[in-house]
């Protein structure tokens, strides 16, 4: 037994796995979509990533949770159906044939009211819609607009205490609590504005400091107009002083990082945030401000999402929530940073999904495999012993895939809509040793007679075809390839031989 009798053998016995092995992955592609296998573990697969595995309350809450993730516009736009009438045919009838299958192996519809749903999600976009459910920027910006209402408060507060140890004369008191409440009302009209998304913080720190030193000047030139600018002017010094230290370079930076939330202080929150709520409603003295109207709905409508929160994803947020605000120290892009921890959680959950979605996939596909080579008796033993005993349908099935490689290069194995049509080309002039046609099977009774046990020879043939046929097509196409130019290599060397011997 030479080598090239070995390679041919090897090469014949690929081709039919790689046939069968097309046969099945189509197979396998058809029940995969029909029963929606990947959109069914993904949405699973979000279900325990945020809720744990244990069938308990927390699962519960997982799953309602998921349902309102898949609910957003966000995610449920990313399931779009074919418009058409063989489209939606087509939808109808592996609707159909899923509802039998639940019903059949007595499994619910994940999606719950929904057909389906996607088959794979972007992780920004589960990052932005948890965020969105869970309402962390409304979160953000309610308790940002709290400790905005109270910065105001004890500003104005410092700013009277000041004037009530100054000893000011009733004229001169008179003035300052005049310019105190026009310059109260300019902060409550930059907190309505905070408050309704007008301005941004850091617009509203610049503004508050230009209110502030619009007071002082205002003060300055009501005390010059009475005459009495130059004894006062400590007092004047002093404010400029306080407004030195809040809105100085260093004391800026101190005041925004105090006045924005971190993402680690709103999932905090979310544990406690009645209390925090009651909290924030003692801080407001006008209940009926546009400021704390905006609070009300923020906690409102969190609320109505906390009881879907398993601990486990509590847990998960806050210790992504302490990541981000260590990666970062800055204070605009802390929730952006929030976010791309979310994203990269996200991610990673999926990498660990996907491999148990491929060993999974791999089961089903020994199964179909076996079940293949049992319709198609593809007894690899016999087709071994066909291959060796035929040197005409040896030298038939390795000239075709010779044709086969030749015609399609081997750059992107997974490609192979190229090579079904040449296979189907080939099949009608080679009569491969599979089938039940009534030679094979008189064959292989032959063969089985030789076995102490009748037919394990036959089932032992299907079991190996049935593992092999499971590798997949591209993996059998690629191995053809090689061998075939390993093939080719061996004649190539063997003529110089030839001519070098002619030669001498």
């Amino acid at each position: 037994m030479n080598i090239p009798f070995i390679l041919d053998l090897a090469i014949g016995l690929i081709f039919v796995y790689l046939i069968l092995s097309l046969l099945a992955s189509e197979i396998q592609e058809l029940i995969t979509t029909l029963l929606q296998w990947r959109a069914d573990h993904l949405k699973k697969s979000i279900e325990v990533m945020v809720g744990g595995t244990k069938e308990s309350e927390e699962s519960r809450k997982a799953r309602l949770l998921a349902n309102a993730l898949y609910a957003h516009p966000l995610i449920k736009d990313l399931n779009q159906e074919a418009k058409g009438a063989l489209a939606q045919g087509f939808r109808t009838i592996s609707s159909g044939l899923l509802k039998i299958y639940q019903k059949m192996t007595h499994t619910e519809n994940v999606f719950g009211e929904n057909e389906g749903g996607p088959s794979y999600i972007r992780p920004d976009f589960f990052a932005v819609t948890l965020m969105d459910i869970l309402g962390v920027d409304k979160i953000s910006h309610a308790l940002s607009i709290a400790r905005v209402e109270k910065f105001k408060q004890e500003q104005l507060k410092e700013l009277f205490n000041l004037a009530q140890t100054a000893s000011l004369s009733e004229v001169n008191t008179g003035i300052f609590n005049k310019e105190l409440r026009e310059c109260g009302q300019n902060f409550d009209e930059l907190v309505t504005k905070y408050a309704q998304e007008e301005i941004t913080l850091a617009m509203f720190v610049e503004l508050m400091e230009e209110r502030f030193g619009l007071f002082v000047d205002n003060f300055r030139l009501a005390l010059a107009a009475e005459g009495e600018g130059e004894s006062q002017e400590f007092l004047v010094e002093r404010m400029s002083a306080i407004a030195k230290r809040i809105y100085g370079e260093a004391g800026k930076k101190v005041l925004l990082k105090n006045l924005k939330p971190e993402p680690r202080e709103i999932m905090a929150s979310l544990p406690r945030y009645r209390e925090i709520y009651l909290e924030i409603q003692q801080t407001f003295e006008d209940k009926n401000s546009p400021a704390y109207q905006g609070i009300e709905s923020a906690f409102k409508e969190l609320e109505k999402v906390i009881d879907l929160l398993p601990e486990s994803l509590k847990e998960s947020l806050r210790v992504l929530a302490k990541r981000a605000q260590q990666k970062n120290e800055g204070v605009q892009d802390t929730l952006n940073t929030f976010q791309q921890e979310i994203e990269t959680w996200f991610d990673r959950s999926m990498e660990r999904s996907s491999g148990v979605y491929k060993r999974n996939a791999r089961g089903i596909a020994i199964i179909i495999g076996c079940l293949v080579a049992a319709i198609a008796n593809a007894d690899t033993i016999y087709i071994v012993s066909s291959l060796s005993k035929d040197p005409v349908l040896r030298a038939t099935v390795t000239q075709n895939a010779q044709s086969i490689v030749n015609a399609q290069p081997i750059r992107d194995p997974r490609e192979l809509e190229g090579v079904k049509a040449e296979l189907r080309e080939s099949l009608q002039d080679i009569s491969l040793p599979i089938g039940w046609s009534e030679a094979t099977v008189r064959e292989q009774r032959i063969q089985n007679r030789q076995w102490p046990i009748p037919f394990v020879k036959q089932l032992a043939g299907w079991l190996i075809s049935g593992i092999a046929i499971s590798m997949g097509s591209s993996f059998w196409f690629d191995l053809m390839g090689k061998i075939v130019n390993v093939r080719n290599a061996g004649k190539g060397s063997d003529s110089r031989d030839d001519h070098s011997s002619r030669s001498v």
